[in-house]
């Protein structure tokens, strides 16, 4: 049978985000999440987040404009499927259409591994390695520090040897304090990283930058609005702490700006906001060419599909944003983790978790 696309289904879901994860005032995550299903019943699925306002605007894209030019397609002629969509939606802007095309992406990639019988990673050619991970979700600025130190502390009894902290919300001094508190209860064997969230003026990291260089940290993370290439260059320049970008970076010419300013020492890109699965190729190969490390943003049941077998992959990270909507969360075995031998990205769902917040 012709495995064209038969259907397209989006479905806007609020999951409420653990206390040690909220930061900067959210408190809850909103998911859009994608079924596309073929003429012969099989089904592969994908998904796009935020937290903040705005997913409906994504729901009705994926509705009314890239499920309708994806219904009736070949899944193994995606890329030419989505490129046509590019194109047909290019004068709304280059990322307007970008979080829905995401969810879509990482759906059909799902849906054509499983009809290859192959896991993720073996479809996109990679090896089956073990990928070090890093802690995250148990480390908002509102913790207290003795908060924050139990949470790190929870993170290395799991067995992991890199935690990334919150900053940014509040003055330098303070934070330095509180990842130096941090520092003391794990000692220097562990990794830190922190990550500001776009959060700080350039006086401010700078003084922060230059507070927790002592504390030997792997990088600081978006402390200025992702689009302000030059502040991260500038902070990247002085040669202290690297700086991390990605997540809200929406395409690899993003990316490509980053590369053409130095502006960074770490990508972090994320398929469910920067396109999908075909997107986070793209990136990795422009991090290749400039010899740029990446280590995937948020879902690690997914990044680490990506991570499989690429040298320049350093970490995937533990941010369990979605954990509640998962049956069976990927397992941390000695602060690695590998992909799942099932076909497609090998996710399993929590259908009646789904259902209650549909």
């Amino acid at each position: 049978m012709n495995p064209r696309i038969e259907r397209v289904h989006a479905s806007l879901l609020r999951v409420p985000l653990d206390r040690r994860m909220r930061a900067y005032g959210s408190d809850t995550v909103s998911v859009l999440f994608v079924r596309v299903i073929d003429v012969d019943g099989s089904e592969g699925t994908g998904f796009t987040y935020t937290l903040n306002e705005g997913l409906e605007s994504v729901r009705t894209m994926v509705d009314a404009t890239i499920g309708p030019l994806t219904i009736g397609t070949d899944p193994e002629d995606w890329d030419a499927t989505r490129n046509s969509i590019a194109r047909q939606t290019r004068r709304l802007g280059p990322d307007a259409a970008v979080p829905a095309l995401s969810a879509v992406d990482i759906a059909i990639w799902d849906l054509r591994a499983q009809r290859a019988g192959l896991p993720l990673f073996a479809l996109l050619g990679r090896s089956r390695t073990e990928v070090p991970m890093y802690g995250s979700g148990r480390s908002s600025n509102r913790l207290s520090v003795d908060e924050l130190v139990a949470g790190t502390v929870s993170y290395v009894d799991d067995g992991l040897t890199a935690v990334k902290l919150r900053v940014g919300a509040r003055e330098p001094d303070q934070d330095v304090s509180r990842v130096a508190a941090v520092r003391a209860a794990v000692g220097d064997r562990i990794v830190l990283m922190v990550d500001a969230n776009e959060q700080m003026t350039p006086a401010a990291a700078t003084d922060l930058a230059r507070g927790l260089e002592p504390l030997a940290l792997a990088w600081i993370e978006e402390p200025f609005p992702a689009e302000d290439v030059l502040a991260h260059a500038a902070l990247h320049a002085t040669g202290g702490i690297p700086v991390a970008v990605g997540e809200h970076l929406a395409s690899a010419a993003r990316f490509a700006e980053y590369a053409r300013e130095r502006a960074a020492g770490i990508w972090q890109p994320d398929a469910a906001l920067g396109g999908g699965i075909t997107g986070m190729l793209e990136v990795a190969a422009l991090a290749h060419d400039h010899g740029i490390p990446l280590a995937y943003h948020s879902l690690p049941e997914l990044n680490v599909h990506l991570a499989m077998g690429d040298p320049a992959a350093v970490w995937v990270e533990h941010f369990p944003i979605l954990d509640p909507l998962i049956a069976e969360p990927l397992p941390v075995v000695g602060g690695v983790v590998t992909a799942p031998d099932r076909p497609g990205h090998g996710i399993r769902w929590d259908a009646e978790a789904i259902r209650a917040l549909t």
